[in-house]
């Protein structure tokens, strides 16, 4: 009888994860529909990062939606927050709990296509922070292109358990 319990759950989870990333990116497109940046033939969509508090030194960041309209390819190679490199990393598909592989070449961007960081598929993970991010507050920040080079942004600070990694594969597309 165990196994059924454990199909059963397994049979949840499958369900609810592709549902929970629906909830998140529609909880963004509702309350983050202005906070973009357009530089060039980039368009940045809300970037952000996991709110902290003053004894944790690392945080995850996130950006909706990085789309390129231009006619040849960008690379998104880093970002920085308070000072602090970031590391790109990617999820590792299937892995419970999430692990992640740093991305040390950074995130191909085709040129009508679009690249997304979101919870359990590509993130930016910073070390070494001091202070809290409180959740609702903005902070300045960079994300840095092969092409377009080094971009000031800012990111809103969203609450810790958004950031939660789940196993929702990265989101990579061309669209032409």
């Amino acid at each position: 009888m165990p196994w059924k319990l454990t199909m059963l759950m397994a049979s949840a989870r499958a369900l609810l994860s592709p549902i929970a990333g629906v909830a998140v990116l529609a909880f963004f497109n509702s309350t983050a529909v202005s906070h973009e940046f357009e530089v060039g033939t980039l368009l940045i969509q809300h970037p952000w990062v996991a709110a902290k508090d003053t004894t944790n030194t690392t945080t995850t960041a996130y950006v909706i939606e990085i789309r390129n309209r231009g006619t040849g390819p960008d690379r998104l190679l880093g970002a920085s927050l308070s000072g602090e490199k970031g590391i790109l990393q990617e999820a590792n598909a299937g892995a419970r709990p999430a692990k992640f592989a740093t991305h040390e070449h950074g995130f191909q961007i085709e040129p009508g296509g679009f690249v997304r960081l979101q919870p359990g598929g590509a993130r930016i993970l910073f070390e070494g922070l001091h202070g809290a991010l409180k959740e609702g507050e903005m902070v300045k920040g960079t994300l840095e292109f092969e092409k377009a080079g080094t971009i000031e942004i800012e990111f809103t600070i969203e609450p810790a358990g958004l950031a939660e990694e789940d196993d929702t594969p990265i989101h990579h597309h061309t669209h032409r």
